[in-house]
């Protein structure tokens, strides 16, 4: 090992003694489990993205203003990224989904979403799916923290794939997908229903206004608590650890690790953030003065309960001797780096300091507000009350603009 990196036990020592086992490793020597890291990174981002929303509702005061900014953008983002899949590989989205080429209409959405919404951890079932009307119900959602704006927007963002995979096959039905009911407005369910205007008229309504009403809520079909889902089928042992749908889509657990990275955040709240400052709502400066100041306050809301520090502490498997310094904070990282499937490289790891890089191209968002601009500032705060006050986090200048190196260790900072 080298001088700077304490001794710690190679993740190659041992290997083949024992049976291979899906896990990632800490510093301490613990093993956490495959399902257990997917857990956590699912959680860790919908908290993140919490945070950021929080951001745009400061930059854009007003619901509607910007929920209907938000839809605007998922509904053109989401279904323009189909439409350049199909582009880059004709016929890929349709194999992809076993849309079988005598399908029509717009009801593919329901089906996208519901692949999504497993690899996403977001558990639950299709209550109908057919040329006129699909219904689908969740369980369990992450995101359900994040706020009401987010579940219109999701909606919308199925309803631009739709609308796009319909031109790709004959004509048939039209679909207007709405959430009738969501977790994050404090339902039990998640519940879209998307119905053909041609068979069940109603009245236009705006975009963002992606809540219903629908024409077809006698037949909305509600999951007692007792039948609900705790887990996606990737990890149902009655679904043999296997999603699989109508259109004969068979998927393992493996397929949850494809969204390691995939927020809420990236998928739709940074977007929104980087279409305001497109359209001059707020200044590119403004913005990211308001992303710090929130992130900051929310990486030190994430640890300053002593109870949630000793818990962490206890998960990761640092020895109670060990002192409260950077590697603490480290440790957590390296935690979070494995489950997204980022590689980096240990530069320093002792009681003084702590510093990792990695390149940045692994934290994959095609946004001029990057999901880094985000997390570096939400880290300085964790480090704050994770370790204590004395300790910061940063991003130190590499010499390749392409690489990200963090720094933890102590800083004495008058402006901070």
């Amino acid at each position: 090992m080298s001088k700077k990196i304490d001794e710690r036990i190679p993740q190659h020592v041992g290997k083949g003694v024992f049976p291979e086992y899906s896990a990632v490793h800490t510093p301490w020597d613990k093993l956490i489990s495959f399902k257990e890291t997917v857990h956590f990174g699912a959680r860790q981002g919908a908290v993140v993205s919490a945070a950021i929303l929080q951001a745009l509702r400061i930059m854009i005061p007003d619901y509607e203003e910007r929920a209907q900014l938000m839809c605007e953008v998922a509904y053109a983002r989401i279904g323009g990224s189909f439409r350049y899949w199909n582009q880059m590989d004709p016929g890929g989205p349709m194999r992809t989904y076993n849309i079988h080429p005598f399908c029509t209409g717009a009801a593919w959405g329901g089906l996208t979403g519901d692949v999504g919404d497993d690899y996403l951890l977001m558990c639950g079932r299709c209550n109908d799916a057919g040329t006129y009307r699909v219904e689908k119900e969740l369980d369990v959602c992450d995101w359900d923290i994040c706020g009401s704006e987010l579940c219109r927007t999701t909606t919308m963002s199925l309803q631009g794939i739709s609308d796009y995979l319909a031109t790709t096959q004959r004509k048939g039905p039209s679909m207007d997908y709405a959430m009738v009911e969501a977790k994050g407005c404090g339902d039990r369910h998640c519940r879209i229903v998307a119905e053909s205007r041609e068979k069940f008229p109603m009245p236009e309504h705006k975009l963002w206004e992606s809540f219903g009403p629908i024409a077809t809520a006698d037949q909305i079909r509600e999951t007692p608590e007792e039948d609900t889902m705790p887990e996606p089928f990737l990890f149902m042992e009655e679904a043999n650890y296997m999603y699989q749908t109508g259109t004969n889509i068979h998927s393992k657990p493996e397929a949850a690790t494809a969204y390691r990275g995939t927020t809420a955040a990236t998928y739709y709240s940074l977007p929104a953030i980087d279409g305001a400052i497109q359209r001059g709502i707020v200044s590119r400066e403004t913005a990211m003065h308001i992303l710090r100041c929130v992130m900051e306050a929310a990486g030190k809301a994430a640890w300053g309960n002593i109870v949630a520090k000793k818990a962490l502490r206890d998960w990761l498997g640092v020895p109670g001797e060990n002192p409260e310094d950077g590697r603490i904070m480290g440790g957590y990282l390296e935690v979070f780096l494995q489950t997204w499937g980022i590689d980096y490289t240990i530069e320093a790891f002792n009681k003084d300091e702590v510093v990792y890089s990695f390149h940045r191209s692994q934290f994959s968002d095609y946004v001029s507000v990057k999901h880094l601009d985000c997390l570096i500032p939400y880290w300085y705060g964790e480090t704050k009350t994770l370790v204590n006050a004395q300790w910061s986090l940063w991003e130190e200048k590499d010499e390749n603009p392409d690489i990200c190196r963090i720094k933890i260790a102590k800083k004495i900072d008058k402006f901070c």
